[in-house]
């Protein structure tokens, strides 16, 4: 289902500014059976990005766009806000992309001052076309002291020694909400879950965490192979379930 402006039957005028200049913010959203996964916190960072752009963020009428998609089983939903218009779309989840194994490109990055990492925003052609020409699922950034901050489309966590190490919301990444709830999740699990750099190197086992994803093993970084998941990752993935089923049955 496609909602612009609240309308099934509306159109996206060709010259608007998010297809012109790419000048949009933008959130996925998941839901597990018919409730979304913690809406309320998507639709604050969604709010946050928006007014980094200069888009408006009309959050009760968001409300009420996701609420009209009458969602029943598991679907992957994207909000997107243009300088004059909403975009709402609902499609059935791919399954197959949940927890599936990953390769991810290196590319050299640094979000610059004026397009903060932190702000969730469509301008992501480079990223696209890098990581398609290196034949991989999405790219890995490497900051210009050598560490990994970020997936091109997913948050990162390390595993080393039984010890889960994500890197710090330092406002160059991502505030992501898969990422906080794994973070919750090592609290249940009593994972030791540490925020610090991940420097280049080898770990017992990466992951990307995303909405649609969840807790992805990495097992190929530039055409390598870098191992599979771990026993830490099994159990945060478990105790993360608890907390999304948790969380849906009560609306959280």
């Amino acid at each position: 289902m496609v909602l612009v402006d609240g309308h099934a039957d509306a159109r996206l005028p060709a010259d608007d500014a998010g297809f012109t200049q790419g000048l949009a913010a933008f959130e996925t959203l998941r839901s597990y059976g018919p409730r979304i996964f913690r809406l309320e916190a998507h639709l604050e960072r969604l709010a946050r990005s928006a007014a980094f752009m200069d888009v408006p963020c009309p959050l009760d009428e968001l409300r009420r766009d996701i609420a009209r998609l009458d969602i029943v089983d598991d679907q992957a939903v994207n909000v997107f806000l243009t300088p004059r218009h909403r975009v709402v779309i609902s499609r059935p989840l791919d399954q197959r992309r949940v927890g599936r194994a990953i390769a991810v490109a290196t590319a050299p990055f640094e979000p610059p001052p004026w397009l903060p990492g932190w702000v969730k925003h469509t301008n992501r052609a480079g990223w696209a076309l890098a990581a398609a020409r290196a034949g991989a699922d999405e790219l890995i950034f490497l900051d210009p002291d050598g560490h990994w901050t970020e997936c091109s489309r997913s948050n990162l966590l390390a595993v080393r020694d039984g010890v889960a190490i994500t890197p710090p919301l330092d406002g160059r990444i991502l505030p992501g909400i898969t990422r906080a709830a794994v973070v919750e999740a090592a609290r249940h699990a009593g994972v030791d879950l540490r925020e610090a750099p991940l420097p280049v190197g080898r770990y017992d086992a990466l992951y990307a965490l995303s909405t649609l994803k969840e807790l992805a093993p990495i097992t190929m970084i530039d055409g390598a192979s870098v191992g599979e998941g771990s026993d830490v990752g099994a159990r945060l993935g478990c105790a993360l379930a608890e907390i999304v089923a948790r969380d849906t049955q009560t609306g959280g």
